[in-house]
């Protein structure tokens, strides 16, 4: 597989959703199970993937709502997952997941709340076969699906959204630490925009 070089986008998302998440944290009852973190094997989506997409956050801060856009790359094949995150033209974190070990490289500039493992768990969870997903998740944890959305729940909890409007475009909610993701795909390897 050939080395990722990212536009500016998966890591200025990958700072976002992490300090989202962060944020949320403060907030969750002690007495909620915490969100699962997927580490499905990369074999385990079935087909391999080389994307290049548009992603727009939208996240809670103490300064109010902020949003961010980016352009992000992520390839996926049989052996590994990997991402790259890049921001004002410099990496941010690079992540190689190979179903044993998740590899992060990070600029000593990047966030410290930033958090790999969510972001290769929500990766998962808007790609990954429903039933990968749903083997791996524990006890009380389950998803639904329908072509057009997935839902996480705990119990009754609807704890994150990811919605199909489109080919081009996924919608993620992640209803407990409020962020949003909307990912547009700008060009898939093979095909032209």
């Amino acid at each position: 597989m050939r080395r990722l070089r990212l536009p500016a986008a998966l890591a200025t998302l990958a700072a976002l959703a992490a300090l989202a998440v962060l944020a949320g944290c403060a907030t969750v009852a002690p007495t909620r199970a915490e969100v699962p973190l997927l580490r499905l094997p990369p074999a385990s989506l079935g087909r391999t993937l080389s994307l290049q997409q548009q992603i727009t956050v939208q996240f809670p801060s103490p300064q109010g709502e902020q949003t961010r856009d980016m352009i992000a790359m992520l390839e996926a094949d049989a052996a590994h997952t990997r991402l790259a995150a890049v921001a004002g033209g410099q990496v941010l974190a690079r992540i190689d997941w190979d179903g044993r070990d998740l590899r992060v490289t990070r600029a000593p500039w990047a966030p410290r709340e930033l958090m790999p493992e969510r972001i290769l768990s929500d990766l998962q969870l808007s790609l990954w076969p429903v039933e990968a997903i749903q083997a791996a998740l524990p006890d009380g944890w389950h998803v639904d699906a329908t072509p057009a959305m997935r839902v996480l729940r705990y119990g009754d909890e609807v704890v994150a959204e990811v919605r199909y409007p489109d080919a081009t475009t996924t919608l993620f909610t992640q209803r407990r630490d409020g962020y949003r993701l909307t990912i547009r795909t700008l060009q898939e390897e093979g095909k032209t925009p």
